[in-house]
C-alpha cells in the first residue's frame, strides 16, 4: 500500500465548477481529494483555533513543503519549534491516510493517553467539517482510541507510550511518534514501531519539539544520524518564524517573558540552539556521569531467577557475598503515573541490585522484601509518602521483612517503635543534596543505565528547587538519596536479629 504517490508541486488544483453533472463533480473532487492531501486540505480542511474558532486550514508554505516531502519521503524526522500548525497538519495527513488508502492501519503514539486522545481529537474533528460527499461515515469503535471507517475498513490509532505500545500489531500504514523527545519509553519503542513499518512497508514520521534539559534521548539520537546522513530519516527543521507573524520583534517580546533555555526550546533559530543541552541547570556533574555509564558498559545484570521472575523488573549486577553488609532503601509507587524505584548497595557504596518500573504497591514491597532477605538481610527502609508509601508499609509488615531501620527524626535521632521515612522538604534536600556531593566524590557505584539516565534529566533550574525536567521522573534519585542517607544509619554491628542499635551517624 503506496502513501507516497507523486510529488505536489504547491499548486492548489480546483473543481471545474462549469461542470453541470453533480456526480461527475463529485468523482472529479474525490479523485483530486485522493491524490493530493494538500488539496483535500487546503479546499476542505477546517481546524479549531483557541480564539478564532473553527477557520479553514491556512496552507502556509512551511505546510505545504511539509505535505510535499510527506508525499516523497517514506521515513522522516522532524525538529520543530512550537505551534506552528504542525499537530493539525498531520492530524489532517492521518485523515487522508485513513479516507483514500482502503485498510490503512494509522498509528500516533504520543506521550500520554491526554496527549493521544487530543491527537485522535483534531482528526476526528477535520472530519466532522467535511462535506458529506468527503464524511465517510463512521465504523463501530472497540474503545476510545481508534477513529474507524467501515467503507474503506481503515483506522487510527491512538496510543500512550507505554514500556509495550507497539507490540503485537502485523503493519502499519502510517505510524507517528509524536513529540518523541518526552516519551518515556523511546528506547523500548522506537525498535517495536520500526520493525512494524519494515514489515509493511509504511511511512514512519518522528516528530518533536527539543528539550535541551534533556540529554542523551532517542530523539536527539536520531535526528543526529539523519542529519549526518548515516540513516534513512529525511530530516525536516522547522525554526520559529516559519509563521510570518513571528517577527524579530515579535521573538523579543518573548525574551522578555522567558528564560533563555525556553527560548531557544520551544523557538529555536536553527538546530545547534535546539539541540545543545544546558550543562548549566543540571543537578549532577554530567562529566562524571557520562564517566559512569562509560564504565557500567562493563556490567550488565547478570542472568537470574529473580530478572525472570519478575519479567526484567529486577536486575542484579552483583551476587551477594558472604559476611558483607547490605543497605535498601525503595521510593514505591501506585503503578499507574510513576514507576517505583529499590535500589540495593553495599556498605561501600557499590551498586549490586534494583527494581523499576510502574508496578502496585503491593508487588513492590514483594520485590522489595526478596531483594533485602536475599542480601543477607540488607538494612532497610522506604519512603511512607502518598497512598502508595501506605499500602507498601502494610504490606512489608504483613511480610515481616528483616532488619528495618527505625523511624527517623527530622533532627537526626530515631525511633526503634516506627519504621519508614516521611520525606519532607528538608528531609528531602538533604537526601538530594547528599546524592549530589556523593556523585561529585565519586563515593557510589551505579551500574544501571536507567539510572544515570534519569540523573541526567535532574536539573536545578535557577531560583528553583531541584527536580526533574517536565516528562522525566526522580524515581533513581529519591531510591538513591534514601539507600545513601540510610548508610549513615547502618549498625554498627549487623546480626541476623538486633535489639539494640549503635548508629555511625554523620553529623
Amino acid at each position: 500500500m503506496n502513501v507516497v504517490p507523486k510529488r505536489e508541486q504547491g499548486n492548489i488544483l480546483r473543481p471545474n465548477n462549469g461542470l453541470e453533472n453533480t456526480d461527475t463533480l463529485i468523482r472529479q473532487e474525490l479523485n483530486r481529494c485522493s491524490q493530493s492531501p494538500l488539496y483535500f486540505l487546503s479546499k476542505y480542511g477546517k481546524i479549531r483555533h483557541p480564539t478564532k474558532g473553527t477557520i479553514p486550514f491556512e496552507p502556509w508554505p512551511h505546510l505545504v513543503e511539509l505535505l510535499n516531502i510527506l508525499q516523497t519521503h517514506r521515513l522522516v524526522i522532524i525538529l520543530k519549534a512550537k505551534q506552528i500548525g504542525i499537530t493539525w497538519l498531520n492530524a489532517g495527513h492521518n485523515l487522508w491516510v485513513a479516507l483514500f488508502h482502503e485498510g490503512a492501519n494509522v498509528i500516533t503514539l504520543s506521550k500520554g493517553e491526554p496527549e493521544a486522545m487530543e491527537s485522535l481529537d483534531y482528526s476526528k474533528f477535520i472530519w466532522s467539517k467535511l462535506p458529506d460527499f468527503l464524511r465517510s461515515p463512521l465504523g463501530t469503535p472497540t474503545n476510545q482510541s481508534i477513529l474507524t471507517f467501515s467503507v474503506q475498513n481503515s483506522r487510527i490509532r491512538a496510543l500512550a507510550s507505554t514500556r509495550d505500545a507497539g507490540v503485537g500489531f502485523g503493519g502499519a500504514t502510517k505510524a507517528v511518534l509524536d513529540e518523541f523527545e518526552y516519551h518515556d519509553y523511546a528506547e523500548e519503542n522506537y525498535p517495536e514501531i520500526m520493525a512494524m513499518i519494515n514489515t509493511s512497508g509504511g511511512q514512519f514520521i518522528i516528530l518533536s519539539t527539543a528539550n535541551k534539559l534533556r540529554i542523551g534521548t532517542k530523539f536527539k539520537e536520531l535526528y543526529a544520524q539523519a542529519r549526518s546522513g548515516e540513516s534513512s530519516f529525511f530530516k525536516v527543521f522547522l525554526p520559529y518564524d516559519v509563521l510570518p507573524e513571528r517577527t524579530p520583534e515579535w521573538y523579543e517580546d518573548q525574551k522578555k517573558v522567558s528564560k533563555t533555555w525556553e527560548i531557544e526550546c520551544h523557538y529555536p533559530r536553527n538546530e545547534n540552539e535546539a539541540l545543545t543541552t544546558l550543562k548549566t541547570v543540571a543537578f549532577f556533574d554530567l562529566g562524571i556521569l557520562e564517566s559512569m555509564e562509560a564504565s557500567a558498559l562493563g556490567f550488565p545484570p547478570l542472568e537470574h531467577d529473580l530478572s525472570n521472575k519478575y519479567k526484567g523488573l529486577v536486575k542484579i549486577f552483583r551476587l551477594p557475598e558472604v559476611g558483607e553488609k547490605y543497605i535498601a532503601f525503595a521510593d514505591p509507587s501506585d503503578g499507574k503515573d510513576d514507576p517505583h524505584a529499590i535500589i540495593v548497595i553495599k556498605r561501600n557504596g557499590e551498586q549490586v541490585a534494583e527494581s523499576h518500573g510502574k508496578t502496585p504497591a503491593d508487588l513492590c514491597a514483594q520485590i522489595f522484601d526478596e531483594l533485602a532477605r536475599y542480601y543477607n538481610n540488607a538494612f532497610n527502609d522506604w519512603e511512607t509518602n502518598a497512598k502508595a508509601g501506605g499500602i507498601f508499609s502494610e504490606k512489608i509488615k504483613q511480610l515481616d521483612t528483616p532488619n528495618q531501620a527505625p523511624f527517623i527524626k527530622p533532627d537526626g535521632t530515631t525511633d526503634p517503635k516506627k519504621t519508614g521515612w516521611w520525606t519532607s522538604k528538608s528531609l528531602k534536600d538533604k537526601m538530594v543534596w547528599g546524592l549530589e556531593e556523593a556523585v561529585r566524590q565519586r563515593q557510589v557505584i551505579i551500574y544501571s543505565k536507567d539510572c544515570l539516565n534519569e540523573f541526567k534529566q535532574f536539573i536545578i533550574p535557577e531560583g528553583e528547587a531541584p527536580r526533574a525536567t517536565p516528562g522525566a521522573h526522580d524515581d533513581y534519585v529519591i531510591a538513591w538519596g534514601g539507600v545513601w542517607q540510610l548508610r549513615k544509619y547502618m549498625p554498627v554491628r549487623s546480626e541476623l536479629k538486633i535489639s539494640s542499635y549503635e548508629y555511625q551517624v554523620a553529623r
